[in-house]
């Protein structure tokens, strides 16, 4: 067993070995000169190695001659069990050689034995000391083993330092080098100065200052600063120190703990920025925010709702969450309150009244927190009232779709897309009244199901034709041609567009029209085109034929004899050859203007003007419009006007000269041509655009009128008003410009 105990005082147990009487007697004395002593007597080395393995002994004290073993023998048996056991050789055989052999066994004592009961006084006392010094030694390696075990286990580092500026270290334990990246040695060494080379030079100063005040003060120090490691990082640590006197009060050096808190500030500086953040969000919020306790009361406010509820911060805070919402009441709030749990969310909708009466409804979501080890409710809450009208709108534009669909003379359906796989559907979903008459099949025989499997043969594989090349083009198509519908064969002209949401066509939706009707006109029309061609050509050619025959005479008679008969006769043939030009014109021009092109009109009234006899007449074109027309009949438009204008405006042409401007209207919707001639009286006005109507004897009467088809054939609207300048002013409306 081990040998002694680890407290110093108390008593001491000491095992006497010794083969004859004196053993007794020494141990009586023993005991008596040192009542701390209790000393076990034995007779045989045996016996003394089974006690000690038996019980503990604090020392052993034995003499040398002994039967079975010396002395010396006997302490080297001991010493292989209990090295450090105090062990006194207490001998009559007295010599340098056996001092010399116990000593190098490791005796703890030598002591010879003499007459008289002295020497036990002097036997009590060296057992006595042995035991202390050894009982104070275990005690002292405790002390360390604990010390180093408390070292070794702290977060930071343990230092002894001289109180100088670079601060030189004497003694470094614990986490010297994991802190720092140095071995402890490095440091005590002075191969690597604290003060100069470890400690930011920026903190240098303020860390000596610091350190100095509460020495000069006799306190303990605290300081936190900066280091720069082996590796060069840098690392925030907490040192806590005080002052190492001497006997004189006199300053030695400073002993010390440091420690890295480099994560404790991040976590610091975290928080303090997610603590500002939130602060800057509860105040800056767009929405009302507000705290209140398990009782119902305000306990904090943020700007917004004050704002809105009209109420200062002081004034709101203090209230209870029932006098600011006008839809419930105490035992509501706390019955709903009462029943959620920590981190439950609710949301609902109420009405909130203001410092002046006035309600607004808001959406509130409230959510139970622990503040502090009480119950508190953080309410989030948004005013509605826009939403809430653009949901009225939204349902009311919901009605008024249904019944535009209902009603709507063409027909519409709804596709919805479901894709499977790299391939997509297109399944019926909604359909008006006009296309199931359309179609001859009802909503209910076609929604739910595809174009194959909602019409048969030939007609499925049209419509999905269609929906398809709109799903893969991603953009409308168009399309017009025959459908046979179990209604009847129809001319179906109609459009199917796509409707993408986040980049994927989820819908497709479509527009048809009936055309039959539309296409049978289209074709009368064309055949009645064909006719006034041909009769077109037939009075180009049975007409001019006999003209031209009568002006060749008329120019042989007139070289023989002139007379103002002569030229009668030559203003008619005019005349009726400018007769025969305009019935050519409305003839050919038909009453619709189909090939349209994007014209500029500037350009085009230069090129009209040019083909005019405008004899001293001047054009002015400040146009900027480019118009959508038939560049043909739009040069028959202007040129006609344009020739009205010089005819007719001046009053005794061409002496008199005459300005022509084309611009366009101040609302966009078209343009004008006017002069500054002498004007049309009021009452010719209504009838200007009639067949045949002139003011004047020569006139055929037919150049406004034709002006008038060829408006009405693009579409447009034409209106005789004053000019500017007091001449005549067309204003042509309702014109289409390219974009």
């Amino acid at each position: 067993m081990a040998a002694g105990t680890t407290a110093t005082g108390g008593s001491i147990r000491v095992l006497h070995v010794d083969d004859d009487a004196f053993g007794d007697l020494a141990s009586t004395y023993l005991e008596r000169v040192n009542a701390r002593l209790d000393v076990t007597t034995v007779t045989s080395t045996t016996d003394a190695l089974d006690r000690l393995a038996a019980r503990d002994y604090d020392c052993v004290v034995s003499d040398y001659d002994m039967p079975e073993q010396n002395g010396i023998e006997f302490l080297e048996a001991v010493r292989e069990d209990n090295p450090d056991l105090p062990f006194v050789l207490f001998t009559g055989k007295g010599s340098e050689e056996v001092a010399s052999d116990a000593i190098s066994a490791g005796v703890t004592d030598y002591l010879q034995k003499e007459t008289g009961t002295e020497q036990y006084a002097v036997l009590a006392n060296r057992v006595e000391n042995a035991v202390e010094k050894r009982r104070s030694e275990r005690a002292l390696d405790e002390r360390n083993r604990r010390l180093e075990t408390l070292i070794s286990n702290l977060p930071g580092m343990v230092y002894r330092c001289r109180n100088e500026p670079d601060w030189p270290m004497e003694y470094v334990g614990g986490e010297c080098e994991q802190l720092t990246g140095y071995a402890a040695a490095t440091l005590e060494a002075g191969d690597v100065v604290w003060g100069e080379e470890i400690i930011h030079p920026d903190d240098r100063e303020a860390t000596w200052d610091a350190v100095q005040d509460a020495l000069d003060a006799g306190e303990h120090f605290e300081v936190t600063y900066r280091i720069r490691t082996r590796c060069g990082n840098r690392k925030h640590v907490w040192e806590r120190g005080r002052g190492i006197y001497d006997a004189d009060g006199d300053l030695r050096g400073i002993e010390g703990f440091i420690t890295d808190i480099t994560q404790q500030r991040e976590r610091q500086h975290r928080l303090e920025r997610n603590t500002e953040r939130l602060e800057a969000l509860f105040e800056n919020s767009p929405d009302m925010v507000n705290i209140h306790d398990a009782d119902g009361v305000i306990v904090d406010a943020n700007e917004r709702i004050c704002e809105e509820l009209g109420y200062a911060h002081d004034e709101l805070v203090g209230k209870t969450v029932w006098d600011v919402d006008a839809t419930t009441d105490r035992d509501s709030v706390l019955q709903m309150e009462s029943a959620m749990e920590r981190g439950d969310v609710r949301r609902f909708e109420a009405e909130f009244e203001r410092a002046d009466g006035s309600t607004f409804p808001v959406e509130v979501h409230l959510a139970k927190l622990a503040v502090a080890g009480e119950h508190q409710f953080l309410a989030i809450s948004r005013d509605v009232s826009e939403r809430e009208a653009r949901e009225a709108e939204l349902r009311r534009l919901k009605r008024q779709y249904e019944t535009v669909f209902e009603n709507a003379q063409d027909g519409l359906f709804l596709l919805e897309v479901v894709e499977d796989g790299d391939d997509a559907e297109f399944v019926y979903r909604q359909l008006n009244p006009a296309h199931e008459a359309m179609s001859g099949l009802s909503a209910e025989d076609i929604i739910g199901k595809t174009g194959r499997e909602a019409f048969d043969g030939g007609l499925g594989e049209q419509t999905t034709s269609y929906h398809r090349e709109c799903y893969e083009r991603r953009e409308p198509v168009q399309f017009e041609e025959v459908f046979e519908f179990p209604a009847g064969d129809i001319v179906v002209s109609g459009t199917v567009s796509p409707v993408v949401v986040d980049g994927e066509v989820t819908h497709l939706v479509g527009v048809t029209r009936d055309v039959t009707e539309f296409k049978e006109r289209e074709r009368a029309l064309r055949r009645e085109r064909d006719r006034l061609e041909e009769f077109a050509d037939i009075l180009s050619h049975d007409l001019r034929n006999p003209l031209n025959v009568a002006e060749g005479n008329l120019e042989l008679v007139r070289e023989r004899r002139d007379s103002d008969r002569l030229q009668t006769v030559a203003d008619a043939h005019d005349r009726m050859r400018t007769l025969i030009d305009d019935v050519l014109a409305l003839a050919r021009h038909g009453r619709t203007a189909t090939d349209l092109d994007d014209v500029r009109l500037d350009a085009a009234a230069e090129r009209a003007w040019a083909t005019v006899e405008t004899e001293t007449a001047t054009l002015v074109a400040d146009s900027g419009l480019t118009v959508r027309a038939d560049e043909g009949r739009l040069a028959q438009l202007l040129e006609n006007l344009f020739r009205n204008s010089v005819e007719h405006a001046a009053e005794n042409p061409p002496e008199d000269c005459v300005t022509v401007r084309v611009g366009d209207l101040a609302d966009g919707s078209g343009f004008y041509v006017e002069d500054d001639g002498r004007g049309i009286p009021d009452g010719d006005r209504e009838r200007v655009f009639e067949y045949a109507y002139s003011t004047t004897d020569d006139g055929t009467g037919l150049g406004l009128s034709i002006v008038a088809e060829l408006v009405d054939a693009h579409g447009w609207s034409v209106e005789v008003t004053d000019g500017e300048a007091g001449g005549t002013r067309f204003d042509i409306t309702g014109v289409e410009t390219a974009e």
